[in-house]
């Protein structure tokens, strides 16, 4: 009988860890130094962004000042000369830049 509450305490175990979420890495001396580097690529990402947007939507309230409307497109800054071609920000390599002409609100996703 021991042995049957045993085995039912063993497999009542592993059915508990086998179902869980897997849990977050722990930090070791071995993997931090890769960790912290995955967390410094992606701050690194979100910073380039967050560049293009602040020029973009200095860009669009120039447009709509200008013009009395938010631009059509993002590529209607170009066509109209408010920004050059060459000049035009890049999202970060993943991500694009999300813009909506009815509020001229421009984000990355």
């Amino acid at each position: 009988m021991k042995k049957i509450i045993f085995l039912f305490g063993i497999v009542f175990l592993f059915s508990i860890t086998g179902c869980s979420k897997k849990k977050e890495q722990e930090l070791t001396p071995l993997n931090a130094p890769m960790e912290y580097g995955k967390i410094i690529g992606r701050t690194m990402k979100r910073a380039k962004a967050m560049d293009s947007i602040i020029y973009l939507r200095n860009k669009i309230n120039t447009f709509q000042l200008q013009e009395g409307r938010y631009p059509n497109s993002l590529d209607e800054l170009i066509e109209k000369g408010y920004i050059k071609k060459e000049e035009m920000p890049r999202p970060p390599e993943g991500m694009q830049f999300v813009y909506d002409p009815k509020t001229g609100k421009v984000e990355v996703k």
